[in-house]
């Protein structure tokens, strides 16, 4: 598709390729400028890009009236005032260090959510101020699917999931476990899942998405029980023998244990706890154990927004294990691709820093995914422990019990945000910086089969920065230039394409990608190399999770709050909330200030089943009150069979109704500290106006 910019196109305009980023996808573009009559700055003429809806809304985030252009700080006053960069870095730096020097670094967290790009940047900047709180939306996002991996198969399958959803001629069997794809993964409803193949496809999911109607075997579990189900197909799988038995007496570690505990998990309690017919669920594993090579397709993170993320996930992935599908055509291939040198310092410098946030309470997440965990923010300041946050794109409403961490970010000595437009965590800012779009800004871009040198196509807004010019004009305020390339962003591009085999002078200078040869794909890669676990073997029973007191075994627990393990709270919240399925048209939170998707999606709605919204005499649209013991909200009524009886979904990200208001923020997986986003409980009523 073709999005006209702010002037009109024409055939002696300048032609350069560059990537979206209006979500993390980084799908490339192909942008027109040209320098208008009267100007000395390039303008947009046209963008051609994949047919995206967020990604056409690219032109008015750049020129948005209500985007933020100038640097502000607060007046005595409490109010906005501009600011030059020079003063507003200055301030930041100055107060950081105060509080460095009052409460020491570790009193100071450096948070990052949107855009990735400036990440290394960040991580290295808060270990060399000192502080070992280097945060992420990663606490909530992806993070804990890596980790369940690299525990399971080890680190060098921490991307399992990103080689789950290529398409494989040789594939026989999908079984794609909550995804919905019409509305997250490109190109949407034109996926390939959704082609009329003879390849049988099992869609695991609560809801009665898209993708799940076109489905051979639709598995419509209750949320949060995904660990119970996974563990009743491998029941089925091992009854019928389907499992691959040389690959489990060669390459496998505790499946004599693993065996044992699934023995219990028969259709029938399987179906008990899951809500799916008995039937379905030995259909399910028939198909899937009996097509091979069948590849499990997987979401970044949605079988892990619950308080047993970690063992929920290592149950799924087993079954590729289980059915000898690793690393196989067709099955689930070790994840692979160019890599990028870490510049973080995080191996040099963190063993010398007190431990990072969540340290105490999730060691193996700080571990496998080298950063703190978030999660637990709330604790961290209502406690002391944190007095002051430099933050880049970051989120407030992300977290759970996001009423509670409202009232302990007012406790914070100094607060810093970067962003593009007004939200709400730059309520609580003492200091605001304007970013660049990924119009605007440079980036180097590794990855998969490409090395990409972005430049900026056009020049930044207003008084507007990238996000990396920020850090490295704070290193250079607080002493550290010198660590930071002495100021060099492209000596910093430089060090980190040292392993692509690439210098920055190799890489094309208008966006093209540069090829990164994979080689050919290579079978069963452990047979030579085996698995970076304990054992060298993928482990059904992990020695890590055993070394740090945890169930070896991917045992199943109900959901922190569910009508199973809370029937008292369930007495009074008798709906199953779940949240956060994604939208087509935004990313997360992004995007709600931007006209042309507000008049496709206007406001949140909360899906409710016609069976209750009959009881409760609700209509689409009527205003509903949903309430936990946590908080409440008010969100307007869309009645469909989506979800099942007892069952109500709210998508999150959106101020004016904030879910997570709803979510306990004690409901966080032990093992990683992922947050129960997608099984917990509320109460809902019609609002009487």
């Amino acid at each position: 598709m073709k999005i006209a910019g702010m002037l009109k196109q024409e055939h002696s305009d300048e032609m350069e390729t560059s990537t979206c980023y209006m979500c993390s996808a980084n799908c490339e573009v192909h942008v027109k400028t040209r320098v208008a009559e009267g100007s000395n700055k390039k303008t947009v003429t046209e963008v051609a890009l994949p047919d995206c809806v967020r990604g056409s809304a690219m032109i008015e985030h750049r020129e948005s009236d209500v985007r933020l252009l100038e640097p502000e700080m607060r007046g005595v006053d409490g109010e906005w005032k501009n600011a030059t960069w020079e003063d507003a870095i200055s301030t930041i730096a100055d107060r950081l260090n105060e509080i460095k020097e009052k409460y020491g670094p570790e009193s100071v967290a450096f948070m990052v959510g949107y855009t990735k790009e400036p990440r290394p940047y960040l991580q290295r900047l808060s270990y060399l101020f000192g502080s070992p709180h280097y945060i992420t939306e990663s606490s909530c996002c992806f993070g804990a699917t890596r980790v369940a991996s690299a525990i399971t198969f080890g680190d060098d399958y921490g991307y399992f999931y990103g080689t789950s959803r290529p398409y494989q001629p040789e594939t026989k069997c999908r079984l794609i476990w909550s995804n919905d794809t019409a509305n997250s993964l490109l190109p949407l409803d034109k996926h390939y899942f959704f082609k009329e193949t003879d390849v049988p496809m099992i869609v695991v999911d609560p809801r009665l998405t898209t993708l799940a109607k076109k489905a051979d075997v639709h598995l419509r579990l209750r949320p949060g029980t995904d660990g119970a189900l996974a563990l009743g197909i491998a029941h089925v799988i091992l009854s019928e023998g389907l499992e691959d038995r040389e690959f489990l007496d060669n390459w496998c570690h505790g499946v004599a244990e693993y065996k044992n505990y699934v023995r219990e998990y028969t259709p029938e309690k399987t179906a008990e706890i899951t809500g799916i017919d008995r039937e379905l669920i030995i259909k399910a594993a028939r198909l899937y154990g009996g097509n091979k090579p069948a590849q499990l397709s997987l979401s970044p993170q949605a079988t892990v927004h619950h308080s047993n993320a970690c063992q929920n996930h290592r149950a799924i992935i087993l079954l590729a294990a289980l059915t000898g599908n690793l690393d196989v055509k067709g099955g689930n291939k070790k994840p692979g691709g160019a890599q990028e040198k870490d510049i973080t310092l995080h191996d040099e410098l963190l063993p010398k820093l007190s431990t990072p946030m969540g340290n105490e309470r999730f060691p193996i997440f700080i571990d496998k995914y080298h950063e703190g965990q978030s999660m637990i923010l709330s604790d961290y300041i209502e406690s002391g422990k944190i007095k002051a946050i430099f933050s880049i794109g970051a989120n407030v409403m992300m977290y759970p019990d996001y009423g509670r961490l409202r009232k302990q970010m007012e406790k914070l000595e100094f607060f810093s945000v970067c962003d593009f437009y007004d939200t709400p965590t730059r309520e609580f800012a003492d200091v605001s910086l304007p970013a660049a779009t990924h119009l605007e800004r440079e980036s180097l871009i590794i990855g998969g089969d490409k090395v990409r040198y972005r430049p900026n196509v056009i020049e930044p807004r207003g008084n507007t920065k990238a996000d990396a010019d920020i850090m490295f004009a704070l290193a250079d305020k607080l002493g550290l230039k010198s660590n930071f390339w002495g100021g060099d962003i492209k000596a910093s591009f430089e060090e980190r394409l040292e392993f692509s085999g690439y210098k920055l002078d190799d890489l094309p200078k208008k966006g093209e990608a540069a090829p990164y040869n994979n080689g050919p794909f290579v079978e069963k890669k452990y047979e030579q190399e085996g698995f970076q676990t304990p054992s060298g073997k993928v482990e059904f029973k992990s020695n890590l999770l055993e070394d740090h007191g945890y169930d070896g075994l991917p045992t199943y627990k109900e959901p922190y709050w569910s009508p199973v393990s809370t029937p008292d709270i369930a007495a009074d919240y008798p709906f199953i909330l779940t949240t956060g399925g994604r939208s087509k048209n935004y990313q997360h939170s992004q995007g709600r200030k931007l006209e042309m998707l507000r008049a496709i999606e206007p406001y949140p709605v909360m899906q409710i089943n016609p069976e209750d919204a009959l009881k409760l005499k609700v209509k689409d649209d009527d205003w509903l009150r949903a309430w936990s013991p946590r908080g409440e909200i008010e969100i307007r009524a869309k009645v469909s069979d989506i979800v099942m009886p007892g069952v109500v979904h709210a998508p999150h990200g959106w101020e004016e109704a904030a879910v997570n208001y709803l979510i306990p923020d004690q409901a966080l997986c032990d093992i990683t500290g992922f947050p129960g986003f997608k099984s917990s409980l509320c109460n809902v009523e019609k609002k009487i106006s």
